[in-house]
């Protein structure tokens, strides 16, 4: 026998409530003291001596049996016991248990649990039918969680806190030298596996309303309106035709508050404008009579351009750059000279052919900045083919023929510019990420990921045709984006995410840090929950959302071929969970016994 809890705690449950319904039973209760005038009478009442019935002699214990009978109902109701249905045939040896972490796990169950407690009870039964074997405990979000082991007691409490994680995060969790794998599956998700692999399926159809796509678009400027962006939802009804309740909403601003009649199989596409300024934070909520699944009926998005990103421009003749940032509501821009520059606590500040002599603490774009008696300056030395890139060294005319793939320059258009002349420069924290065709760098970007970012143009307004071409703004705008934003903002999903190497903390939503696997160039992270994430690092901020958004997951009546087929588990054959029985016998013995105390037939 299994429970819903571990063994032990259950048994601490039946125990106690046993106990403390005999105590209350054989408690005594002190009688009320009654004056009367003389005992005479009563002594005559207390010494006639009469036979008692079978029945009154033992009607207190009968009492007392069902007192505790009630009480042991109630408890093993609320454990939730459960006899190992389809476990007996577990065969000896290593045996490996993998639940299925999917969101889709939570959906509830015509029983009134979920389908991650009928995984859950169904590994308990499991793991106690391995006659004494190790058993290790997976999930395909986690990979191995507990074991291998013969402690039942490890096995009850990894059982105990694990929890579905979305997507999976790991490759398959597997144990080497395994006898037998059990996958405990609701089968949304088609997994490829080992034809070894015993499926045990927790598949029960249901109706279900789910937000299956949400995220933010920003428009075009000048050609969406005056709309900065548009929120883009999709709303899908995996059930019976019904009436689906749907809001979005900006901060504590409704956007939209409507019912829509859904057919079956029916897909809502909505989009809304959005303006600037507000909150950047834009949440939905669905819900209708037929859902089963809570978890994808909210989504969130995070608008980056409901708020401009502040810059400080640093130059004695910066009019080229007012004339760009002007026409650029998402940008707000303040003009300072060298002179008068002071560290602020800006997103970013852009150096116009001036460079402080020590590297500022904000993440900064360079155009053409002087090469001596900065920072910029080096040892010098060869950075490009037969010598080119040398410090201080000058290309006239080079010739930048090839479109990087680095986020700072992608997109921008190479064959518009016309360089007059570009220089090198011999800071060791420098990398070139775009090269004339004689090797000359005309762009560069920062080396260390622990400082903030930087992007340095090795020619200006001066040198080049670079306030005419259609490069500049897209370099312009590239480089900001870049500098402000340790990773790209918009919705990612559940499961192992990668992120820029500059990164240095995430923390979820609710503020705690995401471990962070550190390798080449990227670091990698799993997000566990949807909601707002927070992403630092290279001295600036960034926020992302995390969202369901899977109609795979949303999809209650569907499941893979192979999860269909497995075997039916924890309801299997029809049969009702005892807890039922449980609460239903303790009703009608309480029934019972209260029925026959007004007619005096027991105490």
């Amino acid at each position: 026998m299994t429970f819903g809890m571990a063994a032990w705690q259950a048994w601490v449950v039946i125990a106690g409530a046993s106990g403390l319904a005999v105590y209350l039973f054989l408690l005594k209760v002190r009688p009320r003291r009654v004056t009367v005038p003389s005992l005479l009478l009563w002594a005559r009442v207390f010494n006639d001596a009469r036979e008692q019935t079978l029945w009154e002699r033992i009607r207190r214990a009968v009492s007392l049996v069902i007192t505790a009978a009630i009480a042991i109902a109630l408890a093993l109701a609320l454990v939730r016991p459960s006899r190992a249905v389809g476990a007996a045939g577990v065969p000896g040896g290593r045996l490996t248990i993998i639940l299925d972490s999917s969101w889709s796990m939570l959906a509830s169950t015509g029983s009134g649990g979920t389908r991650w407690s009928r995984a859950i009870a169904d590994a308990r039964r499991l793991a106690a039918a391995a006659a004494g074997g190790p058993v290790a405990i997976a999930t395909t979000a986690d990979g191995l969680v507990e074991g291998p082991t013969t402690d039942r007691a490890l096995i009850e409490a990894a059982l105990d806190r694990i929890v579905p994680a979305g997507a999976g995060a790991a490759a398959w969790p597997n144990v080497a030298g395994s006898d037998t794998v059990y996958f405990i599956t609701d089968g949304a998700t088609a997994r490829p596996k080992d034809a070894a692999i015993v499926v045990r399926s927790v598949f029960e159809s249901a109706a279900n309303v789910g937000i299956t796509a949400f995220d933010i678009r920003s428009s075009l400027s000048g050609l969406d309106g005056p709309a900065a962006g548009h929120a883009y939802l999709e709303v899908a009804n995996f059930g019976p035709a019904q009436q689906v309740h749907l809001t979005l909403a900006r901060g504590g601003a409704s956007l939209l508050d409507r019912r829509f009649d859904m057919a079956a199989g029916e897909t809502l596409r909505q989009s809304v404008p959005l303006d600037r300024g507000g909150d950047p934070a834009v949440r939905a909520h669905v819900d209708a009579p037929g859902n089963a699944l809570a978890i994808d009926d909210e989504a969130i998005a995070w608008f980056d351009r409901a708020r401009p990103i502040a810059v400080t421009v640093v130059g004695a003749q910066t009019g080229w750059l007012a004339r760009l940032f002007a026409a650029n509501p998402d940008v707000t821009a303040t003009f300072v000279t060298p002179a008068a520059y002071r560290p602020r606590q800006d997103e970013v500040v852009i150096f116009d052919r001036w460079a402080p002599r020590d590297a500022p603490e904000r993440p900064a774009l360079y155009f053409a900045p002087p090469v001596r008696g900065t920072w910029l300056s080096g040892l010098s030395g060869l950075s490009g083919p037969d010598g080119a890139g040398a410090e201080g060294a000058v290309e006239a005319k080079p010739r930048w023929v090839a479109a990087g793939s680095h986020p700072a320059i992608r997109g921008v258009d190479p064959f518009t510019l016309t360089i007059a002349h570009a220089q090198a420069y011999g800071s060791p924290e420098l990398q070139p990420i775009a090269r004339s065709a004689a090797g000359t760098p005309l762009v560069y970007v920062n080396k260390s990921a622990a400082r903030p970012r930087v992007v340095l143009v090795t020619f200006g307004p001066a040198d080049s045709n670079l306030t005419a071409a259609p490069a500049f703004p897209v370099l312009v705008g590239n480089a900001l984006a870049w500098l402000s934003r340790p990773a790209e903002g918009g919705v990612r999903r559940a499961g192992l995410s990668s992120f820029d190497e500059a990164v240095a903390r995430v923390t979820d939503p609710n503020g705690a840090t995401i471990p962070l696997a550190r390798l080449p160039g990227e670091a990698i992270g799993i997000l566990r929950a949807p909601g707002l994430y927070t992403v630092e690092g290279a001295a600036s901020r960034a926020t992302f959302a995390v969202n369901v958004s899977d109609p795979d997951v949303s999809n209650l009546a569907r499941s893979s071929a192979d999860a269909a087929a497995g075997a039916m588990l924890s309801n299997a054959g029809g049969q009702r969970p005892w807890w039922l029985y449980c609460a239903v016998l303790a009703f009608a013995a309480i029934l019972g016994e209260w029925w026959t105390w007004l007619r005096r037939i027991t105490v």
